[in-house]
């Protein structure tokens, strides 16, 4: 077997993250390499620069900016290793036997999620509060309500079946394109394992970054809602049901109106230090409604 661990970077300082991992492949003796490449980073990490000085890393920055999924893909059609480990470059090791525990799993089943941690709650930087709580309260206990609901940033996979998927170029931007893996890893029938083996969640996104994103995955969203073979299972996530339940009963644009109006006073609670989730879903509804509605 031959392990290959492919990282997209775009703005990220991957240096500690490398070290790690090569560090670990070297104890546990196994044929690896680790390929970096920077999505045409506006604003270069010199120290990346560096990485084509370790041992079996190769480090390279894209001449345009390509996006999340089409990245991926090129990565993995790089790779020599026959089984592949996602990992995003603001990833921080927290496990010792980090890639042990991916060998080990990965030889009775064709993928294998390992999970997200943040930092405590002290350590967050002042306007990165609403996407740590989002991700605290979400992300990190995904696994234990659906086995399905794919996450990229953190996953090893059976090379010929990552071949046999790929992601979906057509999804731009930040958001769905893992939910889109994820539905198709169901439908085809691969066997995915959710394991206690997490990276810590580094790059926390301001206030401003996080809503930003949190627009173009519902854009996002809204693309798969229209994809007919997709309906079961878009019908199945929170957002979806409860615009279909407006819709149901003629009140989705009338929501759609009450958002227009309520937008800033919920932009404002969402700023707050402590922000509230629950303002979060009824936002992302809004912005939903509207989608719909234009």
């Amino acid at each position: 077997m031959k392990l290959s661990i492919l990282i997209p970077v775009y703005q990220e300082n991957c240096i500690k993250l490398v070290s790690d991992l090569v560090n670990q492949t070297k104890r546990l003796s196994i044929d690896s390499e680790i390929l970096v490449f920077d999505d045409c980073s506006p604003i270069k990490c010199e120290d990346n620069r560096t990485l084509s000085d370790f041992e079996r890393v190769t480090y390279r920055e894209l001449e345009q900016n390509i996006g999340r999924s089409k990245i991926r893909n090129l990565l993995a059609d790089t790779a020599s290793g026959d089984v592949l480990i996602f990992l995003d470059g603001d990833s921080g090791i927290v496990r010792e036997d980090f890639i042990q525990k991916y060998i080990d799993t990965i030889q009775t089943a064709d993928v294998v999620r390992g999970g997200t941690t943040y930092c405590d709650k002290t350590q967050v930087k002042a306007g990165c509060e609403l996407h740590w709580k989002y991700g605290s309260k979400v992300e990190t206990n995904s696994s234990a309500k659906d086995p399905y609901r794919f996450t990229t940033n953190n996953f090893c996979i059976r090379k010929s079946v990552f071949s046999s998927l790929r992601f979906n170029e057509q999804m731009k931007g930040y958001g769905h394109e893992d939910t889109l893996f994820g539905i198709e890893l169901k439908e085809r029938g691969f066997s995915l394992i959710n394991i206690d083996n997490p990276v810590e969640h580094l790059g926390l996104k301001t206030f401003a970054c996080f809503m930003q994103s949190t627009a173009n995955a519902i854009k996002n969203l809204l693309k798969l809602s229209s994809e007919k073979q997709y309906a079961d299972f878009i019908g199945q996530l929170k957002l979806v049901k409860a615009y279909n339940k407006l819709h149901t009963y003629k009140m989705d644009k009338i929501y759609a109106a009450f958002f227009r109006i309520s937008k800033p006073a919920m932009l404002n609670l969402l700023a707050k230090h402590n922000p509230s989730l629950f303002v979060l879903d009824l936002y992302k509804l809004g912005l939903y409604c509207n989608c719909h509605k234009l």
